[in-house]
């Protein structure tokens, strides 16, 4: 039945990006997306995450405030004559994350200018981020640890969850 409407929802998607019904573009449609489907087959989704759709809104929400900012930190810095540039790389654990989560978040960072993922470490588990404007770095890991709890409250299991709120500030282990 899942098999069906992802060809169902491809065809549709590939019968959209040519802007025309024709028999022909449904049938290309359908044989690419039974290729699709071949080469890339759909993996079970374990109960190990739930998605919330009011916390995934308030998720979506401070990652676009976030981006809106971080928009224009970059842009008055390419504007200004004075360089404020401190960037740096910061080590960030994350707690109660499925892949699913840490892939989310890390994403999110790197879609953000001024920020990039540049390493996950799954033992233990932390995100090494690039910084532009590094200047506190408790700062930088409350923000990504916001946008960390925002995720798993949004799509993470409730134990996940309640691990998560039970560890309020998890040691942070630098490397020199």
């Amino acid at each position: 039945m899942m098999r069906a409407l992802l060809v169902g929802w491809f065809t549709v998607l590939w019968i959209v990006l040519w802007r025309d019904p024709s028999v022909a573009n449904v049938l290309s449609g359908v044989a690419i997306a039974l290729v699709v489907l071949a080469v890339f087959p759909p993996h079970r989704v374990t109960g190990e995450n739930t998605l919330r759709p009011l916390q995934l809104a308030a998720f979506v929400g401070y990652f676009a405030w976030k981006l809106v900012v971080s928009n224009y930190v970059v842009a008055r810095e390419i504007v200004t004559p004075r360089d404020h540039i401190r960037s740096g790389i910061v080590a960030v654990p994350m707690v109660a994350c499925s892949d699913l989560v840490v892939t989310i978040v890390a994403n999110a960072i790197s879609l953000t200018p001024g920020t990039l993922t540049l390493e996950v470490r799954r033992d233990p588990p932390t995100l090494y981020v690039h910084v532009l404007h590094l200047h506190d770095l408790d700062k930088v890991r409350r923000d990504i640890r916001t946008l960390q709890r925002l995720a798993v409250a949004a799509i993470g299991s409730a134990e996940a969850l309640a691990e998560f709120d039970a560890d309020p500030q998890p040691p942070v282990e630098d490397h020199a």
